[in-house]
């Protein structure tokens, strides 16, 4: 997906996060807004949807999956369903099979007729899973939940269970412990500008305004928002996970 740029000018302490500013968190978000021809073309049971930041992706809720790949493609409709059915069968005997949540979902991306890209998700269980053959279906650590969602924030109508609570009680946390001196990806002034998007979106859905796409995207692209070990984060450590965060 696109990026638009993390930074203003000037040093850590002063940049801005552009990305903040500059994604359009009004942008159409349900498949009803899409253009008819669009509409007309996508397969049954697909709908489009539309990332705050502008991008398409196609997601099918009988089937749990979603993909940002161009299914109006037959050919590459057909290896995302390929690659579900076999994902499916290497699962299915895996000793681990039963810890995967009910409300699980898979994203499948980069098709090809060889290869693909597999990632499954809880958001009940703010969780996301990897499966290989050497260690079959593992947890995978938080980053990778909020990554995907920060991915493919628009086709729920309400935000994660519990997310926005433990994403607002993260910036109330990451501003008094930077008080104390304590390092975060973020400086002091970048977490106001993200408070302040923040309150702005919610002020927004207080008012009938479906935010719910750009509160997911806001909260998968920030969290985990934890403390960092000063002594291995200096500013190349710094922008180098500015750089994992784009969207």
């Amino acid at each position: 997906m696109s990026s638009p740029s993390f930074y203003g000018n000037g040093s850590h302490t002063e940049r801005t996060l552009d990305f903040i500013e500059t994604t359009q968190y009004y942008s159409p978000q349900t498949p009803a807004e899409s253009s008819d021809s669009n509409v007309l073309a996508i397969p049954p049971r697909w709908n489009r949807y539309v990332h705050p930041n502008g991008d398409v992706y196609y997601h099918n809720r009988e089937l749990r999956l979603t993909t940002p790949d161009n299914i109006l493609d037959p050919n590459i409709l057909g290896y995302i369903m390929d690659a579900r059915v076999d994902h499916l069968q290497c699962i299915e005997d895996d000793p681990n099979l039963s810890q995967l949540p009910s409300d699980w979902e898979m994203t499948v991306a980069d098709v090809s007729d060889s290869a693909s890209v597999i990632r499954m998700y809880s958001r009940e269980a703010k969780a996301a899973y990897l499966w290989n053959e050497e260690q079959g279906l593992q947890l995978r650590s938080k980053e990778h939940f909020w990554s995907l969602i920060a991915e493919f924030p628009s086709h729920h109508n309400t935000l994660p269970p519990n997310a926005e609570q433990e994403f607002s009680s993260a910036l109330i946390a990451a501003k008094t412990s930077l008080a104390q001196g304590n390092v975060f990806p973020f400086s002091e002034r970048q977490i106001d500008q993200i408070i302040a998007r923040y309150e702005s979106l919610k002020a927004q859905r207080a008012n009938g305004i479906n935010t719910i796409p750009a509160l997911t995207w806001l909260m998968g692209v920030v969290m985990p928002l934890d403390a960092v070990d000063r002594s291995v984060f200096d500013s190349l450590h710094l922008e180098a996970m500015m750089d994992d965060l784009r969207v």
